[in-house]
């Protein structure tokens, strides 16, 4: 059976933003999981009404700050044990520490799944300071060479990536939503 992983860092951002992904997913044949910190959550979201729609939760370290190195790098290390042991063969990573984490843990696991990164707007913006230039610019532009489909979600964001940023084997980069 094909799995898809969902990664956020926000806790409960699959049923408040995904349920009909999620619907799609399941009807052209896709086991359902989700990778979160369920810890801390930010929406409020029912996880047994999440098992009985058949996705399966799997709790994980991360954190929103990047300063949090060390519950990050755990994070990832959770990540590719799933990705590996239930044998991921997509995730959709969100959210930007989510984007990180997935993006490295699928490129270090074993499974090589199908990388789908939904940017919810990028960091470095014009006029944004020249400190997320120099921070996240150059993480982002690394991550993409590990991502199949970069999906942005303005205009500003999807004309900064379409020349500079080179995906990994399909290139493909979503246009921005109307």
């Amino acid at each position: 059976m094909k799995k898809i992983l969902y990664i956020t860092t926000i806790s409960g951002f699959l049923p408040q933003f995904e349920k009909n992904d999620v619907e799609i997913m399941q009807n052209m044949g896709y086991e359902i999981h989700y990778a979160s910190n369920l810890k801390k959550p930010i929406y409020t979201f029912d996880e047994k009404e999440l098992k009985q729609q058949g996705i399966i939760l799997h709790q994980i370290d991360i954190e929103k700050s990047p300063a949090q190195i060390i519950m990050n790098c755990r994070a990832i290390k959770q990540l590719i044990k799933i990705i590996d042991e239930e044998n991921i063969t997509a995730i959709h990573c969100h959210n930007p520490m989510g984007g990180v984490a997935g993006r490295i843990a699928a490129h270090y696991s074993k499974a090589d799944p199908y990388v789908i990164y939904t940017a919810h707007g990028l960091h470095f913006y014009k006029g944004a300071p020249i400190l997320n230039w120099i921070l996240f610019y150059p993480v982002e532009k690394l991550l993409a060479r590990w991502t199949d489909t970069l999906i942005t979600i303005n205009k500003e964001d999807y004309c900064c990536v379409k020349d500079r940023f080179k995906l990994k084997k399909m290139e493909q980069l979503s246009k921005y939503m109307v």
